[in-house]
């Protein structure tokens, strides 16, 4: 949790490193900042915040302008280069215009201005009237948009089923799908013509399409190796198992048959551990133990320490007191959140349950979490006369293993 600091703290902390020239001293003279927020101080500059410059007009492209980018970014173009050769400001309008052509076509590269121009819908008499007055061309009209509309359904179908293919942009794999489910019903020639597909890549894919999958075999053990694993496999290591029971095949294919047999690979989340460290939010007491956890008497050394457990319903802390004198655990309270009251029930269960030396001499020792650093656990350990201990920071892991070796921590 990040500590906020104002500025007179902020002032009187450079002030006082001013006259020390030492940001350890700094620190233990006032308590406060975090020795990597005192060096974020210092490196702040001196000079006054520059004003903000006021954003610049936008420029407005016309639609052709919109159209143009967009061919060139189909067709391979670098965005770069687009901006260039069609005077562009910044090459990122380049991806925004062919993301809203994906999703609206021409429609959506045109402003307000220039759909109230192309909008016009004709009146009935206007369209009758563009209309051919010939039978014949009426019959052939009507012939081209029933292919049309048969093509576009089908298409459409596939774009539906698979959602990785773009609409408009179809490959003559899938285009060579609609027309041969289509040859049966209308002409092969108005089919090819309407799908934008030439016949002798029409006959190509329908050959590759017949012929026998020689990676047949191959895919069901893609299948069986992913499902073996749970669905953890990535493609190498589905390719290293395929190796092992030797077949040797390209990386890329094993890659390319788990995109067709649509197989996903599972991630598992990472863990957070749970720390209780919060920063140097108070003055640290002295280590008095020292990693010596011998104990003459009992109630002299007490052990605390605040651990998580996994459950079905979430994370459980257990709050735990034990007597370095023979191991015994004097206190422990369990919450669902780590929170100040359970570190502070816990001592004052201990309290209650053992008692306190006559002479004052119980020292408790913990680590440099945020739950021993608040000013309530200071004043519960000096309302009873404890006397605090922490280890150094970077002592924390071995210091506080006999406590943690109690909850397996």
């Amino acid at each position: 949790m990040n500590r906020s600091y104002t500025n007179t703290q902020k002032r009187t902390a450079l002030r006082v490193y001013k006259r020390t020239q030492s940001v350890t001293k700094t620190v233990r003279e006032l308590g406060y900042p975090g020795r990597w927020t005192l060096y974020k101080w210092l490196r702040e500059p001196k000079t006054p915040p520059q004003p903000r410059k006021q954003a610049k007009t936008l420029t407005h492209y016309p639609y052709e302008v919109k159209l143009r980018a967009v061919e060139l970014f189909h067709n391979g173009w670098r965005p770069a280069d687009i901006a260039q050769e069609c005077c562009l400001h910044t090459h990122a309008s380049v991806y925004a215009w062919a993301q809203r052509y994906r999703e609206e076509g021409q429609w959506g590269l045109m402003s307000k201005k220039e759909r109230a121009g192309h909008g016009r819908i004709p009146t009935k008499a206007a369209l009758e009237k563009s209309l051919p007055d010939n039978p014949t061309q009426l019959k052939q009209q009507m012939a081209t948009l029933l292919v049309e509309k048969a093509v576009l359904e089908k298409e459409l179908e596939i774009i539906k089923k698979d959602v990785s293919v773009i609409p408009g942009q179809l490959s003559n794999k899938h285009k060579t799908g609609v027309v041969d489910a289509l040859r049966s019903t209308f002409p092969l020639a108005m089919l090819l013509a309407a799908s934008g597909l030439a016949a002798s890549s029409f006959y190509y894919h329908l050959k590759k399409r017949r012929m026998p999958d020689k990676h047949a075999a191959i895919r069901s053990m893609v299948h069986r190796i992913s499902s073996d694993s749970h669905n953890t496999y990535g493609y190498r290591r589905i390719w290293w198992q395929l190796r092992h029971l030797g077949i040797t095949i390209s990386e890329k294919v094993v890659r390319r048959l788990m995109r067709e047999e649509a197989i996903t690979v599972r991630f598992p989340k990472r863990k957070v551990k749970y720390s209780s460290y919060q920063g140097e939010i108070s003055p640290a007491p002295p280590n008095l133990v020292n990693r010596c956890f011998h104990a003459t008497a009992a109630n002299t050394l007490w052990l605390t320490d605040i651990s998580v457990f996994a459950a079905n319903e979430g994370r459980v802390y257990l709050s735990v007191i034990i007597d370095c004198f023979d191991g015994k655990v004097v206190a422990a309270k369990t919450s669902v959140n780590p929170t100040m009251e359970l570190a502070e029930s816990t001592l004052q269960a201990a309290i209650d349950a053992e008692g306190l030396p006559p002479d004052g001499s119980l020292v408790i020792h913990s680590d440099r979490g945020v739950h021993y650093r608040g000013r309530s656990w200071h004043s519960l350990t000096a309302k009873y006369g404890i006397v605090r201990s922490m280890p150094k920071k970077r002592g924390v892991v071995l210091t506080m293993r006999h406590a943690r070796g109690f909850s397996g921590g």
